[in-house]
């Protein structure tokens, strides 16, 4: 929503109908409805869950007044970052108060209660999925930056390169390899040692 401000001398305010009191006068245009794409999901309570990112999944709830977060599948070191870099968004655009997050019922989830709109034609449960959606383009890179990482990974693993990998009998055979010996006992290398000294005489 665009905001046009303009200001007009003293001696133009009576044509411009604000009367005498040095006031600014602040015009609202309403641009088009705002649409917003995410890989979300209605349940049968009418909660809408949003699964676009690769770390948590992102629940509204419209009859509860409340937004949580969840873990995906497993949880991970940057899963609470994510989710308090989350919140942290969500109070820079009005939309909770910081002081309300807690956690969910449910293992490493985090909830918190939207704030009821004052605001003649916005609504609260709206004003969350599109600050959700503002918070996925923001975090988009790093979402990308990750799947990149573990497809290289896993190709590093698998699907080594010459430089990286070593095909079978590039490294002749020998009883023993390494720095581990099979004959260490519990005493470790004190026991070694004494094999060595029985060795020399």
């Amino acid at each position: 929503m665009s905001v046009n401000i303009k200001i007009v001398p003293d001696d133009a305010l009576s044509q411009e109908g604000l009367g005498a009191s040095g006031a600014i006068k602040i015009k609202i245009l309403k641009d088009e409805a705002t649409k917003v794409e995410m890989l979300a999901r209605r349940a049968l309570n009418g909660d809408i869950m949003v699964y676009e990112h690769d770390l948590i999944d992102v629940v509204v709830s419209p009859s509860k007044k409340k937004v949580v977060v969840f873990p995906k599948d497993m949880v991970q070191r940057e899963t609470y970052p994510v989710q308090n870099r989350f919140f942290q968004f969500l109070y820079k655009k009005g939309v909770i108060d910081q002081g309300d997050v807690q956690g969910g019922n449910v293992y490493s989830s985090l909830e918190c209660k939207l704030h009821e709109s004052v605001i003649n034609g916005v609504d609260e449960v709206q004003s969350a999925l599109f600050a959700v959606s503002l918070f996925m383009e923001e975090e988009r890179p790093d979402i990308l930056a990750r799947k990149h990482l573990q497809h290289d990974l896993m190709t590093y693993h698998l699907d080594p390169d010459e430089e990286d990998s070593t095909e079978l009998g590039e490294v002749p055979q020998s009883d023993t390899k390494g720095s581990l010996d099979h004959r260490t006992r519990p005493y470790g290398y004190q026991y070694m040692y004494s094999l060595l000294r029985e060795g020399q005489k």
